[in-house]
């Protein structure tokens, strides 16, 4: 009786342990952070302002306006700072997410193409994250350094911030200004092949942690007051 009691306990708290490993908090009281699993719903949409919609409705007759953010921080090691230390130790650290902002997002009705369009919109913006994680660590390696996001977050992040409005402006007019036949399923197709080929890059568990806690995560490590500004100015 003793060795199947045992088992089952064992059992229970290695199944407790995986789905513990596997629930990621990826939401706080005002903001959505994007995670394959997150579905933007109408209950979203909690601005108390309609003023965004309702001239979004008058100029193109949408229903709903969705806030999202491409949100970055850059935490640096302690050693960073030392003026004592002749050679900085450790390596600089970027943490970027997609972030919908419930209570910047407003609704007038509910429209369930515009609400397919703000997850695609939501999807882009995780799409541009991968990409600048992507060329962070390719810099990184080419130049051998361990302040790449003191020194290049900014001009990156601004980089994919512009391709990611540029996308956005194409789905906008081509699913909900123009509505053109296919469309959305053409861009939802496209979105979605684009994230797989870069999924190595996929928004962790680590960066959504670092906006909820507001703070640094990592011991020894302390938000960089400044970072080098965009290194290609408005070109």
């Amino acid at each position: 009786m003793k060795l199947p009691s045992f088992t089952f306990i064992l059992f229970s708290l290695i199944v407790s342990a995986v789905n513990g490993q596997s629930h990621l908090q990826a939401e706080d009281k005002d903001n959505l952070y994007w995670q394959p699993d997150v579905k933007i719903s109408y209950s979203d949409f909690q601005s108390e302002s309609d003023e965004d919609c309702i001239e979004y409705n008058k100029k193109y007759g949408l229903k709903l306006c969705a806030n999202i953010q491409l949100r970055g921080i850059v935490d640096v090691p302690k050693s960073h700072l030392s003026r004592k230390i002749s050679k900085r130790a450790g390596y600089d650290k970027a943490y970027l997410a997609p972030v919908f902002c419930r209570n910047c997002s407003c609704i007038l009705s509910e429209d369930s193409v515009e609400l397919a369009v703000s997850q695609l919109l939501f999807d882009v913006a995780e799409m541009c994250a991968r990409g600048a994680r992507k060329e962070l660590l390719q810099t990184q390696n080419e130049m051998n350094i361990n302040n790449v996001n003191t020194t290049f977050f900014t001009t990156v992040k601004n980089k994919w911030d512009k391709k990611m409005w540029e996308v956005w402006g194409s789905i906008f007019q081509d699913v909900l200004i123009q509505k053109k036949d296919s469309a959305y399923a053409e861009w939802r197709k496209l979105v979605d092949e684009l994230l797989e080929a870069n999924k190595d890059f996929s928004t962790r568990p680590d960066d959504i942690n670092r906006f909820i806690a507001r703070k640094p995560i990592e011991q020894g490590y302390l938000q960089a007051k400044t970072i080098v500004g965009d290194l290609k100015g408005s070109d």
